[in-house]
């Protein structure tokens, strides 16, 4: 399958992406969840509204339990301290693919460090996403972005997006010498995962062009913030 993307294509992911922001816009926008289950479950609905499929199916995990899994189901606990939310819908079989943390309850100062060197270890990925750029550098980078808290990145920094939710390039700083092409889309989504305390993760879907990525995920990034039910 190829790995760069045509204009119609990118057209498609585009529109799965702006209906993946109008999701979670409406999450935010209220905000009335109580546990894991609950919020998974309303993501399910809002996407059958739009008549469509899940890229895959919709991950919300919070407080300690986030911190053990990448990819855990979501339970009936209640939602508390860091909760990850990350989805994903197909237009014509063409995925979207986001990720989103989110705050429940008072979060302290050392976790809004946290969150912030999730949210550094971003933008410094981001800058290597360029054509002919190598994959490896942009995973090397946010990785060091990550300072002491590295070793709870557990996973690579990314992965290209089409009809399958995991396609080329893979975005490692090891076992890869993928480059990056104009018209690839591909995600970057550093994390940090520590057990049985707290996991972040935040992740957008970009298209590459000649001048860099650009994002086709908009959600806010900032740190949002909401009481506990």
């Amino acid at each position: 399958m190829p790995i760069q993307k045509t204009k119609t294509e990118i057209a498609f992911i585009r529109k799965a992406c702006e209906i993946t922001d109008a999701i979670f816009s409406g999450i935010i926008g209220d905000f009335r969840f109580s546990t894991e289950r609950e919020l998974m479950l309303s993501i399910r609905r809002e996407i059958r509204k739009h008549g469509l499929r899940e890229a895959f199916p919709p991950i919300v995990s919070g407080g300690a339990r986030a911190g053990n899994e990448i990819h855990p189901s979501s339970t009936d606990a209640s939602l508390e301290g860091f909760v990850i939310i990350d989805f994903g819908v197909r237009v014509h079989g063409y995925c979207s693919d986001m990720t989103r943390t989110l705050f429940v309850g008072r979060p302290t100062a050392k976790d809004k460090a946290a969150y912030k060197r999730v949210l550094d270890a971003k933008k410094a990925g981001e800058k290597h996403v360029v054509p002919e750029g190598k994959c490896a550098a942009a995973d090397a980078a946010a990785r060091a972005a990550m300072g002491p808290y590295k070793k709870y990145f557990i996973h690579t920094l990314g992965h290209g997006v089409g009809r399958r939710i995991h396609e080329r390039p893979r975005i490692f700083f090891k076992r890869t010498e993928d480059v990056f092409k104009e018209r690839m889309i591909v995600t970057v989504e550093p994390g940090m995962y520590i057990p049985k305390k707290l996991g972040i993760r935040i992740e957008d879907t970009y298209v590459v062009t000649e001048r860099g990525c650009a994002a086709l995920t908009r959600s806010p990034q900032k740190l949002l913030v909401f009481p506990k039910k």
